[in-house]
């Protein structure tokens, strides 16, 4: 083993497997050199025994190279998937925020415990902080159970989603008539009427509309079992689509296979070649003036209980919604207190009042109502 100096910088030397390794240790201290080539003759030494090295480079990268890294490719392996992207960007954007210099060796444990502290005194659900650390893994590249198998999950609400009441749903309708964006009503109606994730639906082409069979057909969707499903438009849902389309070919000629049902532009579309990215601002401004507090996923979840309620078919639901389980369509589907009410209203314990005799005298007593009296 050597370490010399060139110039101010200290180099190492050592022969490996008759190899003559020779390089910088970056330092301009003699002991850190020295330190630097013992590691690299036992990261070597590893190479050789077939055991996983970690990259050089990894030791050097910050979060915030991690996750640029990440989401450059992330974009290109998801390329077609703009709700995926934004999703990833949306979940990361609070890790760069708040960890972005940390470097990676002291991404620890209690580095990722402060970050989950911070996020909820901001107000973040168990549920957001959970996908945040998450995604920060999956950019490290390794699972969280083994990057910090200590740092426990956080909680997560089981009754987050929630089915508007008619008031509300009429209340967003009307509001929308209202707002800038000449597409946001048309949103809503396709959201409620279909059961679709918004993804789903701001992802929507003309390809995917049969206005002959009156049938929407989903793209790409959260599940495979999702993905292709076809939904049959009612006669209301079929003349929403028809007004769009007419309002559409006044906007941009016509209505090509490519183009997308909601166009990119803000507040006004102007781009049908690409679909709207977010309605983040739209839809806040909308439940402002609306004056409902709910997300815009809660239309899907009113879908499935209105379903729900009209004693649809657990399979024809499973089907019409993508999901893969029955647990999960019960997440979605909420008994609203008006349908309870009118079910609990078959159920009674009155017992009909009747006269008989002993024998002796006549008095009033009770029997069960179906037995005949004789």
């Amino acid at each position: 083993m050597a370490v010399y100096k060139r110039g101010r910088v200290w180099w190492y030397k050592f022969i490996l497997a008759g190899k003559l390794v020779r390089e910088s240790a970056k330092t301009t201290r003699k002991t850190v050199a020295i330190e630097a080539e013992r590691a690299r003759r036992l990261e070597l030494e590893k190479t050789l025994a077939g055991m996983p090295v970690e990259k050089r480079t990894n030791r050097i990268n910050s979060v915030a190279d991690m996750v640029r890294l990440y989401q450059e490719r992330y974009a290109v392996d998801h390329r077609g998937r703009t709700q995926s992207v934004l999703f990833s960007r949306g979940r990361l954007a609070h890790v760069v925020r708040l960890l972005g210099n940390t470097l990676l060796p002291d991404l620890t444990e209690t580095a990722v415990r402060h970050y989950i502290k911070l996020r909820l005194d901001e107000g973040a659900s168990g549920r957001t902080v959970n996908m945040e650390v998450g995604e920060l893994s999956r950019a490290v590249g390794k699972p969280w159970s083994i990057l910090w198998p200590k740092v426990r999950k956080q909680e997560e609400r089981k009754d987050v989603g929630r089915a508007l009441t008619s008031e509300e749903e009429d209340r967003l309708l009307e509001a929308a008539t209202r707002a800038r964006s000449p597409i946001l009503g048309t949103l809503i109606q396709v959201g409620l009427l279909t059961g679709m994730r918004s993804g789903e639906f701001t992802g929507l082409t003309w390809s995917q509309v049969d206005m002959e069979r009156r049938i929407l057909t989903v793209g790409r969707a959260k599940t495979s079992s999702g993905t292709g499903r076809q939904i049959p438009m009612n006669e209301e849902l079929f003349q929403v689509v028809a007004a769009h389309a007419e309002w559409f070919t006044g906007k941009f000629g016509e209505t090509q296979s490519e183009y997308y049902l909601f166009p990119f532009g803000r507040p006004v579309p102007h781009d049908p070649t690409k679909p709207t990215t977010t309605l983040k601002t739209s839809w806040s401004n909308l439940r402002k003036e609306a004056k409902v507090q709910c997300r815009l996923h809660d239309l899907r979840h009113t879908a499935a209980t209105k379903m729900a309620e009209a004693g649809v078919a657990e399979s024809t639901m499973l089907a019409l919604l993508g999901h893969m389980s029955r647990a999960m369509l019960e997440r979605y589907s909420h008994i609203r207190m008006a349908a309870k009410r009118e079910a609990v209203e078959s159920l009674t314990t009155k017992r009909a009042s009747v006269r008989f005799s002993d024998g002796v005298g006549t008095e009033m007593g009770t029997v069960p109502a179906d037995p005949i009296i004789q």
